[in-house]
């Protein structure tokens, strides 16, 4: 018993490190050196302060989306639908950044950051509790509908960036920029610090957002009707836990902290939408809640590890001969690949 447990709590971990000989060995491919590129993918995070502020960006961004992923996993449910969220509440965001002008007065002017943050984090948890009406309604699988809702809000949001949102003074495909008033974390002391990077105080909301989850899930009957359902869906309706307000909730959650990773991007960055800005967090965020077992405390240490070789694996077109940009989205299909195949595994092997 105590070995299969350890092997379960070490699976994900030879899993990434399985995934991560695989992509040094595929360098051989590209007449590159397999230990050049390993250097290249665990060091560049601390070349400079800038290069360690953008570490901790991804860091901030795979934390959302990483707790996207862990706290439906909670309640069984397999969440991808993360990646379309992220864009939606994205572009509400920005389009409500320069759509609102607040009064010249603080009272209004924090009346207007809290409706943006707001209506982004609804638009976040309506979006994802489309899953959990299809799934209460029709008995959908939550994957295939969050497949489809994420090809959906990509195309919609691309739509309404090029043709109804579209700055004026830019040709990529991107909204104009927020009020001026509104791009006060331009002046954040974490981008000060770390050169100018852009990493924001929104690192410390996903801090605390990882801390407060904890607690929650330990101390709360909340957490603990997730947790049981999750655990036995047939024993905990015959507790008399509602499945559909636990669905509800954990995907309703799971989109607010979708929303997190647009907010971190449009105003804490970019302070404008731009088509393409996600190298598919959402994605990411599975690995790194794989990572961590879904313990909201250890998606901190998971999340970082990942934000270190994304660092990594998107410098390879500036350090290697051959190597491109392109090539990172594969690592990345490697490693989220073997860090998820690791579980089946190790399933399989506690099951025979």
């Amino acid at each position: 018993m105590i070995s299969s447990l350890n092997s379960k709590k070490l699976a994900p971990w030879l899993g990434l490190i399985a995934g991560l000989v695989l992509c040094c060995l595929l360098a051989l491919f590209f007449n590159e050196s397999p230990w050049h590129v390993f250097k290249i993918l665990t060091t560049s995070f601390y070349n400079s302060k800038f290069d360690l502020g953008l570490t901790l960006f991804y860091t901030t961004c795979l934390i959302f989306s990483g707790l996207a992923f862990a706290v439906p996993m909670k309640a069984g449910l397999f969440h991808i639908g993360s990646e379309g969220q992220i864009l939606f509440s994205a572009l509400i965001a920005a389009y409500l950044g320069t759509a609102i002008v607040p009064f010249d007065n603080s009272f209004s002017f924090v009346v207007s950051v809290a409706i943006i943050l707001i209506s982004s984090m609804a638009a976040g948890a309506a979006s994802a509790i489309l899953i959990a009406f299809f799934k209460i309604l029709k008995q959908a699988h939550e994957v295939v509908v969050a497949i489809m809702l994420n090809f959906i809000f990509a195309a919609v949001t691309t739509w309404l960036t090029v043709n109804r949102l579209q700055s004026p003074t830019s040709q990529n495909p991107e909204t104009a920029l927020m009020n001026e008033s509104f791009q006060f974390l331009k002046n954040d002391y974490l981008k000060t610090y770390f050169e100018n990077s852009p990493v924001s105080v929104f690192l410390f909301a996903a801090l605390g957002c990882c801390v407060l989850l904890h607690y929650v899930e330990r101390r709360t009957f909340i957490g603990y009707k997730i947790r049981a359902y999750g655990a036995n869906p047939h024993a905990a309706t015959r507790l008399g836990f509602s499945q559909n307000e636990i669905l509800m909730m954990s995907l309703g959650l799971a989109g607010v902290f979708s929303a997190g990773v647009g907010l971190t991007e449009v105003f804490g960055n970019a302070f404008q939408y731009k088509i393409g800005f996600s190298p598919q967090y959402g994605f990411l965020g599975i690995a790194v809640s794989l990572l961590a077992q879904q313990n909201f405390l250890g998606i901190i240490g998971s999340a970082f590890l990942m934000a270190c070789l994304h660092k990594g694996a998107s410098d390879l077109d500036l350090e290697t001969e051959r190597l491109t940009r392109d090539f990172s989205r594969v690592l990345q299909a490697i490693i989220i690949f073997s860090v998820a195949a690791s579980y089946y595994i190790a399933n399989l092997k506690r099951k025979k």
